[in-house]
């Protein structure tokens, strides 16, 4: 059974969309308190300001207002930020809602991407959608949305969700490099994604696994990354690699494509280098900017 710390909560009065920013400000002090990575703070952040922004929005009212709210942020023992809150909705919305978070839930990362799309597609001239809320949550915190629901009397239920992050999320993953392993150095804050050195490590699908690993627990943070670089400076790699470090800068590129800009170093003297580097742009169907080293 997981152990769970209270870290934050609140239980009080209705909300409002003035109220709001107080508690993501308190929210935040509790981030600092806790020492969590930037990636970390950034997902609850939004997760916690998109539920409550939800609860202001669509939350059943009763005599003209809002019902009292209540959010607790916990840690667990498996290092997990456990979200939970609660509040009163009408019946008549507790089936679409159910239905909502079924699909939302069963879908991978790629799925959702395209969901969020269509969604945000049809409701562009609609007030608000809670749907797209709860999509742009589940992608954040890349774990399922769960939900109880239990009826209050014969017009409302009260509803429960709970979100969980991964207190593990870095801004960064780094692996020094080795005589048969390469230096990777992909950094969220800077933008910036390197590999360079050698690579035919004794096990290769087991050493880049980590690291897709790693790209799909940050695809929501890497989608936002307005100027991104993958540099790759490799003196030598062999072929079981070469499926690899393909694969590693295709699922990067499938997270911003339209962002990310490659840069490929190779020695002045090595034409093979360089031409190994024109059929990986090919391959991945991506200009590279080709930089020669002296």
């Amino acid at each position: 059974m997981k152990m769970e710390q209270e870290i934050f909560s609140y239980h009080g009065d209705c909300l409002t969309n003035a109220s709001i920013e107080p508690l993501l400000q308190k929210v935040m002090e509790v981030s600092e308190q806790q020492c969590f990575s930037g990636v970390v703070k950034k997902a609850l952040r939004f997760v916690t300001a998109e539920i409550l922004g939800n609860i202001t929005s669509h939350a059943c009212l009763k005599n003209g207002e809002h019902c009292p709210a209540f959010i607790r942020l916990s840690l667990t023992s498996d290092d997990t930020i456990r979200i939970e809150t609660k509040n009163f909705i009408s019946n008549d919305q507790k089936e679409t809602l159910q239905n909502q978070l079924n699909t939302i839930n069963s879908l991978s990362r790629h799925e959702l991407k395209e969901l969020q799309k269509t969604t945000l597609q049809e409701n562009l001239d609609a007030e608000g959608s809670p749907r797209i809320g709860l999509i742009m949550i589940r992608r954040k915190s890349c774990k399922p949305i769960l939900c109880s629901l239990e009826s209050y009397d014969n017009e409302m239920s009260y509803v429960t969700l709970v979100v969980e992050i991964s207190k593990n999320l870095q801004d960064d993953l780094r692996k020094e490099h080795t005589k048969r392993t390469p230096q990777i150095n992909f950094d969220i804050e800077k933008e910036r994604f390197e590999i360079s050195g050698v690579s035919f490590p004794e096990d290769t699908e087991n050493y880049y696994s980590e690291i897709e690993n790693w790209i799909n627990k940050h695809e929501p943070f890497l989608a936002e990354l307005s100027n991104p670089v993958i540099k790759i400076d490799l003196d030598y790699f062999n072929s079981s690699s070469l499926k690899n470090i393909v694969r590693t800068v295709r699922d990067l590129l499938l997270t911003n494509p339209d962002k990310f800009t490659i840069e490929w170093y190779y020695d002045v003297d090595d034409e093979i280098s360089h031409e190994e580097g024109k059929e990986m742009s090919e391959i991945l169907h991506k200009k590279f900017i080709f930089i020669p080293k002296k």
